[in-house]
């Protein structure tokens, strides 16, 4: 009870300042914690997810490394697709005329 009575009674407000700003900063360090928490579990989750798929052998992964051609296969006749007509137009060659680019 010694330290009660040696508190000046001008410093009341800095402490409950103090008080309130440590509540403040350690609200702010609650939420950034849990915040990279997340971020960390999704980062580490894809790494675990390619280790496992390495891990697997070439059976456990040989699928989705066919999926993965398929999908860039398809995505590169489409960009062909989509560019035909501008260079058929610079350049005819028979893949114009064969595709209808060309009258």
């Amino acid at each position: 009870m010694d330290l009660l009575q040696n508190i000046d009674s001008a410093h009341l407000p800095y402490i409950a300042v103090g008080c309130a700003l440590l509540c403040l900063v350690a609200l702010v360090i609650g939420f950034l914690l849990q915040a990279l928490s997340g971020i960390f579990d999704i980062v580490f989750g894809l790494i675990e997810i390619v280790i496992d798929l390495l891990q697997g052998g070439p059976v456990a992964w040989c699928g989705c490394v066919f999926l993965l051609i398929g999908l860039a296969a398809a995505a590169g006749a489409v960009l062909l697709y989509v560019n035909a007509p501008d260079a058929c137009a610079a350049h005819p060659t028979n893949f114009c005329r064969w595709f209808g680019f060309l009258p």
